[in-house]
């Protein structure tokens, strides 16, 4: 091989590893650059929110609600009588409590309707029992319940018979103060209302008495008389109502 030849091949080799080796740095750098772009890009983008984590348990139930921590959100499923009771009781919760408002009131009303006819029952205390009479200054048994019933905004029939007829039926253990009470005091028991007066609490009740003669206060305990021919009670005030009526 001459020297030409030599001086030829070794030229060749030369070129072709200095053109390697350029394009391989033209490579390298190239994807150094996109790199660098790429990492500038991702710099720029705003940063990520971090959510809770969501674990359901989903199903056909017709109503579910969230309970939520702070660590994940849990969906529960709750039948739809459970979802009723909690939607009512977060509406009873956030709702004024005008309703227990209003049943103290009616309360309140109750009992002092109540003291308002024993006060004015014991006001005619002494008057003179006479048959047939309404006052003013004379009373039978049913002509004194009626007056003092009526002056309470309550409005009962005239006679015992009737009167027994009307409000609730109450017996002896359930008497409360404001109850009119019913007997028979015929000589020979018949079961049927001949008298009647009105239940002050404590086994004390206030009529106008034929025996007596005038409006007294007996107790039942007391009066044993009184305590058998006892037949039931009526309850008139209650209810918001103030009328009673056959």
């Amino acid at each position: 091989m001459n020297k030409t030849t030599l001086l030829s091949l070794l030229l060749l080799t030369s070129t072709t590893t200095f053109t390697a080796c350029s394009s391989k740095d033209i490579k390298t750098k190239s994807r150094a650059e996109l790199f660098q772009i790429q990492q500038e890009q991702i710099a720029q983008l705003p940063m990520a929110t971090t959510y809770p984590m969501r674990r359901a348990t989903m199903s056909h139930a017709p109503y579910r609600t969230a309970a939520y921590d702070m660590q994940q959100i849990e969906v529960i499923d709750i039948p739809s009588t459970s979802y009723n009771n909690l939607r009512y009781r977060q509406n009873q919760h956030f709702q004024p409590r005008t309703h227990q408002a209003s049943y103290t009131n009616h309360r309140n009303n109750l009992y002092n309707l109540t003291c308002q006819i024993e006060s004015n029952s014991k006001q005619l205390l002494g008057k003179k029992y006479v048959w047939g009479a309404t006052g003013p200054y004379n009373y039978d048994c049913s002509g004194f319940t009626q007056k003092i019933y009526r002056d309470a905004g309550i409005n009962i029939p005239r006679v015992s018979r009737e009167q027994a007829r009307v409000g609730q039926y109450i017996n002896y253990n359930n008497l409360r103060k404001g109850d009119m009470v019913f007997f028979d005091t015929k000589k020979r028991r018949t079961g049927r209302v001949s008298h009647v007066g009105i239940y002050l609490g404590a086994g004390n009740f206030i009529h106008a008495s034929s025996s007596a003669k005038k409006i007294v206060i007996f107790n039942f305990n007391e009066k044993e008389y009184y305590k058998k021919r006892f037949l039931w009670g009526r309850r008139v005030i209650q209810n918001n109502t103030h009328m009673a009526s056959l």
